[in-house]
């Protein structure tokens, strides 16, 4: 019986952990966990293949204690039940499971009504699956985050018969869906149903072999943050050894962590440790990664001017290259040939190339990666953004000083988390100094925007537009600015100083503070703001300077700290209290922000509302995309 007694002691062993924890230490009932199941419509599924790490405990008490968690047996090894386990243990490795157990599906999970026995000599086999006759019980419809991601799950077992795949957050399905290559139309073909199963099955064999006693998240879960990593077209084909060294490079990213991302809020410089300063490089060669044409992209023209500026700085401290990769297939073979000419820092500096650079940051741990963009959580790259909000409050303050009868335009650029946050701050702004302000939003990407007419009533003359032009832009109308008839007046812009980033992470590579990220460690993302001098605004001559001294005092003290836009109540478009009177928004909070203020009157486009070029990115980074953030993932360093 020495698989009894093997069996048994991890079962005691399981048992005495849960007495230490204060918690049941025997099987799970379904029963006891929903009183009313008998009363819950039922929908039978026949017999079929079902994942063995999701069968978790029994309908009724009866064996139940028999068994702890997990379905290890704690009898006594002379009993009749240990008898017929082991007896039951040497007849499945011999001929395996002749007889599919009999369970009831709940809530994505399954409970044994008849085949404990086979359900335990299967998991102490290691066995990945068991068949087995499910019938599904429905729990009732709610708005409980837990149930609409049930009801998604069922959905999509309709829609592909794979059942195997199991999200435990709502949107999850939709997101998968999304992916680029995962299906070709509204209805599934056979063909993308098989290489979905097949890729998943050969995922959930590594990851699970890969995370056996880890705490990691459900194996669904960790599929999906697999595909966004690396691509649906790029894995689909990869055999199981593939997926294996894949599912080994991202080992870390797979670790379940409550602050897990750490934001630095404000730029710090760390001690040198006195190791680094004896053995710390000369020189350090960085490699800046754009999507489009710097003559064609404002945002990539500002990046480059902050890179310039790092240079000149540095002086011989610091070589530069400049390279354009449109497309995620480039990526990867441009890294390679940076990292052979021996190029150890990439800043990636546009968030749309964030998963395009999660592959090559794996393999190169030895080099630092650092992507301008927002949400991630991938161990191997360190994010950096601005607290753009603050600038927009100053420019909302600005524009409810120069607007007689409240009217405002607001031209947004991408929805994307982030620019609720801008938009709101600057409502608030404007809100502060008018409490008539009401803001006209619209979105520069979306498809309907007419540049030449962007808000059709014509008693809106103040009007935020996007911050920066191109330099192969002869447009005149950005920042903030008066139109009187066809003169724009300009009044005030928003001003980011990347130069000073760049060279404060050259200046830590350097001296060796800037270290790898390591599986103990949290995930560091930049977020600086007005504190850290990265950000500004700047003023016309045009504005009032006495009332350029409001500005000035809310500056002062954004700076400082010592003050919020989103602190005291805050209502959005649908009267919902998003902040009490009494408290301030958390840095989680505006991070993942994606409603609207009640002054503002504008929505939020859909993806299929914006133009082509804007697409790729708000998949990933838009409200709801790819990249959507979770408030438990974040912990926060303000200094």
């Amino acid at each position: 019986m020495d698989h009894y007694s093997k069996a048994r002691r991890e079962g005691l062993r399981i048992y005495q952990a849960a007495i230490q924890n204060n918690t049941d230490p025997y099987l799970p009932v379904l029963e006891e966990r929903v009183p009313n199941l008998s009363a819950l419509s039922r929908f039978s599924l026949g017999i079929m293949t079902i994942p063995l790490d999701r069968v978790v405990g029994s309908v009724s008490r009866g064996r139940s204690y028999a068994f702890t968690e997990g379905f290890m047996p704690i009898l006594e090894g002379g009993s009749e039940f240990a008898a017929k386990w082991d007896h039951l243990c040497e007849s499945v490795e011999a001929e395996g499971v002749n007889q599919p157990i009999t369970v009831l599906e709940y809530m994505g999970y399954y409970y044994v009504i008849e085949g404990n026995k086979r359900t335990s000599v299967m998991k102490y086999l290691d066995s990945r699956d068991i068949e087995a006759d499910v019938t599904r019980v429905y729990p009732p419809q709610s708005d409980d985050p837990e149930v609409v991601s049930y009801y998604e799950y069922c959905d999509f077992c309709k829609q592909t018969g794979l059942y195997a795949i199991f999200f435990s957050r709502p949107g999850s399905y939709e997101k998968l869906l999304s992916l680029p290559g995962i299906r070709a139309g509204e209805k599934w073909t056979e063909d993308e149903i098989l290489s979905l199963r097949k890729l998943y099955h050969y995922f959930a064999e590594s990851y699970l072999t890969l995370t056996r006693g880890k705490t990691v998240m459900p194996c669904g879960d960790a599929f999906l943050t697999y595909l966004i990593a690396f691509g649906y077209l790029d894995v689909k084909d990869d055999d199981l050894g593939k997926t294996a060294e894949r599912v080994r490079l991202m080992a870390k990213e797979f670790e379940e962590r409550e602050g897990r991302v750490t934001l630095v809020m404000e730029k710090v410089e760390p001690p040198v440790p006195l190791i680094s300063a004896l053995f710390h490089p000369s020189k350090v060669k960085a490699a800046f990664l754009f999507n489009r044409s710097i003559q064609d992209s404002a945002w990539n023209y500002w990046h480059n001017l902050g890179r310039l500026e790092a240079e000149e700085k540095l002086g011989d401290k610091l070589e530069t290259t400049t390279c354009i990769v449109p497309s995620r297939a480039d990526f990867t073979e441009e890294i390679d040939k940076l990292i052979a000419d021996g190029y150890t820092a990439i800043f990636a500096t546009s968030p749309v190339m964030l998963n395009s650079a999660v592959e090559p940051a794996l393999k190169h741990p030895e080099v630092r990666f650092m992507c301008c963009a927002q949400l991630s959580n991938y161990t191997n790259i360190r994010t950096y953004y601005i607290r753009f909000y603050e600038a927009k409050f100053l420019l909302g303050l600005a524009a409810g000083i120069l607007s007689d009868n409240g009217k405002i335009g607001y031209i947004a650029d991408f929805p994307i988390y982030g620019a609720p946050a801008a938009a709101n701050a600057f409502a608030l702004g404007a809100r502060m100094v008018n409490p008539n302000a009401k803001i006209y939003m619209n979105w520069f990407s979306a498809s309907w925007f007419d540049p030449d007419l962007p808000f059709e009533d014509p008693e809106i003359k103040v009007i935020c537009n996007r911050d920066i032009t191109a330099p192969n832009r002869d447009a005149r109308d950005y920042g903030l600015y008066v139109r009187e008839g066809d003169d724009i007046l300009h009044m005030a812009t928003l001003v980011p100083r990347w130069g000073l980033f760049y060279r404060m992470m050259t200046e830590r590579l350097l001296n060796g503070t800037l270290k790898p990220a390591d599986s103990k460690d949290s995930v560091a993302n930049y977020w600086w703001g007005l504190g850290s001098n990265i950000l500004d605004v700047a003023f016309s001559s045009r504005f009032d300077p006495y009332a350029a001294r409001i500005v000035h005092h809310f500056r002062e003290q954004l700076r400082e700290g010592s003050f919020s836009p989103f602190e005291g109540e805050l209502r959005d478009q649908a009267g919902t209290l998003r902040c009490d009177a009494d408290r301030r928004l958390t840095p989680a909070e505006i991070l993942c922000m994606d409603y609207l203020a009640d002054n503002i009157i504008g929505t939020i486009p859909e993806i299929d509302d914006l133009i082509e070029t804007a697409r790729p990115l708000v998949k990933l980074q838009g409200l709801h995309g790819e990249l959507t953030p979770q408030l438990s993932a974040f912990s926060w360093n303000r200094k």
